[in-house]
Parts: structure tokens; sequence; C-alpha cells
């Protein structure tokens, strides 16, 4: 039984404006007996209410093209630059919506490449930790979990399995986070089912940072810095980057076209960056998508982002530039099994001239990988066969079978 006590100092996480999404939850509860038909049983995936790119969309484009007789529903904002590419594939509701809260209250499994995919995080995590409502909850991720992500453990989740597509990561969350037997599943990414290994004619280097907590997110315990963005290391060091006389040159004498494409979370901050060396494109999310990037780009460039194990995965070199590891470790994500200055894939840097150096010896030497990385490789993923959107339908069609 829960004390009112215990629910009052819960309910402190829900915030404001959370409380506006109570009137459709509400509504879809007193119409959820006439909705049956069309919702229970159904699958609902989504990923960030205005996005279809990630494992959310490749697993419901895997679903409705190779397994269409189980019904599933797409969650996405009408009003998304993506909303006309899932229509087109399947069965939509507006994220939000009552539909959508009829559709997460029926649903037979709710699977997201995010924690909150969900008609309200707030509100959802509310009830689903408290015991009020407890849905399937499938976690696609939408990044290998390399480091000790506090926010994932199994006393603040609500997962009825946890998708895993690294060996090492499965082990990780397996032994550290706190989750019960078989919760875990290492399947692979769907996403991965479209990377195509070192198939790319284009000349293009990705540079992609992630984000940092002390600049936005302040519900994940971010650290708020006093200095602003526009004063702050992480523009300096960028920008530093990007302006180099040096990349410039390997710019015109190789022909590269270089793309730099901010964190979904820093996109607010793109105009920053428009100051730019004027060969090289900022790359706003809503023009350009992650997995065509990455397989049109020969190389990356980046600093934490797990992003970089997709390039790995096509079997294409990476380059780190950290310049903040120290405040990386201390306000954002403790290490966790990925050691950047002990493995095979990438040599980590905290100049932007040592970046740009080792550039150039990428291009010189034709981006090809060394032997000691593809033994790596074969020590970091248990699957490379395009078949980890099939592995993950099978594992929840038998769950469901077995219920």
């Amino acid at each position: 039984m829960i004390s009112f006590h215990y629910l009052i100092n819960k309910i402190k996480d829900v915030k404001i404006k959370d409380y506006f999404s109570v009137f459709p939850m509400i509504t879809a509860l007193i119409l959820k007996p006439f909705y049956r038909e069309r919702y229970q049983g159904t699958w609902l995936i989504c990923e960030e209410p205005y996005e279809a790119r990630d494992n959310g969309y490749h697993f419901f484009r895997y679903m409705c093209e190779r397994q269409p007789q189980q019904k599933c529903y797409y969650a996405v904002k009408k009003e998304s630059v993506d909303a006309k590419k899932v229509q087109k594939i399947g069965l939509t509701v507006e994220y939000g919506s009552i539909q959508h809260w009829l559709a997460y209250f029926l649903c037979a499994y709710n699977i997201s490449s995010q924690k909150g995919g969900k008609p309200n995080p707030a509100m959802c995590a509310f009830m689903e930790m408290n015991g009020v409502f407890k849905p399937r909850n499938v976690f696609l991720q939408h990044g290998i979990t390399k480091d000790m992500a506090e926010w994932l453990f199994a006393d603040k989740c609500n997962f009825y399995f946890f998708i895993t597509a690294a060996i090492p990561e499965h082990n990780m969350i397996k032994d550290y986070y706190g989750y019960k037997d078989g919760v875990a599943r290492l399947t692979g990414f769907p996403r991965y089912d479209s990377l195509i290994p070192n198939q790319t004619n284009q000349n293009q280097i990705l540079i992609m940072p992630t984000w940092r907590n002390w600049f936005n997110l302040k519900s994940k315990g971010s650290q708020e810095v006093k200095t602003p963005f526009g004063c702050s290391e992480y523009l300096k060091k960028w920008m530093e980057l990007l302006n180099s006389k040096e990349l410039d040159y390997l710019i015109i004498n190789h022909n590269l076209k270089v793309v730099f494409f901010l964190h979904r979370n820093m996109q607010r901050y793109i105009e920053a960056f428009q100051g730019v060396n004027e060969k090289i494109v900022i790359a706003s999310w809503k023009d350009y998508d992650i997995q065509e990037l990455l397989l049109t780009s020969k190389l990356m460039i980046t600093d934490y982002s797990s992003v970089f194990f997709d390039m790995v995965y096509m079997k294409k070199p990476v380059i780190f530039y950290q310049f903040d590891e120290e405040e990386y470790r201390k306000y954002q994500y403790q290490q966790g099994w990925f050691d950047y200055h002990s493995n095979a894939f990438g040599t980590s840097y905290s100049a932007s001239e040592e970046v740009i150096e080792a550039l150039s010896h990428e291009i010189e030497n034709g981006y090809k990988v060394s032997e000691r990385y593809l033994n790596e490789y074969s020590h970091i993923f248990a699957y490379s066969d395009r078949r980890n959107s099939r592995r993950i339908y099978e594992l929840l069609d038998k769950e469901k079978s077995d219920m």
C-alpha cells in the first residue's frame, strides 16, 4: 500500500506543465473500453515526439514491411518533418494525444528508443514507478551504453526489455545496472540493419560532438555553469578545430566535404557556429538524417558520442577530440566499460592540432583500419548480419505467446 506521504514526495518530480496531460489521460481512461478493439494487443513504437529516424523508426518500418500481421502504431507529432514519411509506412497516432494515451494503456508493448517515449514522460514515469500502471516498456536505446548512466539504472526505470547491441555493454547493464535476469537482451539495434560496411564513394568527414548537461537538461541533474554558451570552452574548442588553417588545407587539397552536426540536445546553439569556414556544412537536424550522414562519411570526429559505434559497425575510422574529459566525467557520465585511451578504434586527443594531424594521416592511409581494429570489433559486436530487427520481433512475439 503506497502511503500519502510517499506519493507527495514522488509527485514533486512532476512539473506544472505535465499536469496538462491529466486531461487527455483521464479522457483516455474513460474511453478505454470503447477502443479495446483498435489498440488491444498492438505494439506502440516511438522516438522523440518530432522524430522518426532512429531505432524506433527502423523497427517500425521492419514491422510494417516484414511482419504486417502484427498491428503497430507509431507516435509522432503531426507537424514533424518526419510525419509524412512514417504515415506512408503504417499507422500513426499524434504524440501526446488522447489516441496516444489510449494506445499506451491498451498496447501489448510500448517500444521506444527513448526512456521517456510515452504520452507524457513525467506522468507516465510517476505511474509506472509507483505501481499505478505497469506497461511492458521495451527500451531500444538510441546508442550503445558505454558509460555508467545512472538515469538508466533499474531503480529509475520500468523496462520490460532493455535492448543492447554490444557484448561488453550487455554485460555491464546485466551485472551493474540492477535489472533482473532476462531484462537486458543482446539483439543488436534495428538501425544497424541499414548500415553497410565501407560502402561510400563520397570523400566526406563527419564531425559530431555530443551534448553537455551543464548547458541544458536540468532534469537529469545537470550542473549549471556560470559561463554562457557563447563564451564556453565547448564553443571555443570546436570553433578552433573548424576554423583551423590546417583543416582548410586538407579540405582544399583532398577535396573533402566536412559536415558538422551538433547533437540534438545542442541544436539550440547552432547559430553560434554560423561563423565557421564556409566550406564546412553546419547541419541542422531537420535537414540532415544522421543515418545518411553516417553511411556517406568515411571518417568521424567526435568527443564522447556513442554514435561512433555506428561507424565502427561499418568498419570506419574514428578520431576522438576530448578537451574537457575531466569535466565530462565529473558532471555528466562516469566511465563504464569503454576506455577512450586504450582501444583499437580511435585515439583520444585534447588539442585541435593533434586531431588535424591524425585526420591527415587517415587520409594518406586511405581510411584503412588496422588488424587490431578488426580483431577488437569481433569482441564488441555479437551480430553483423542485418537481422537485428528480426531478433527483436522474435523476442517480443515469443514473449507474447508465452503470456
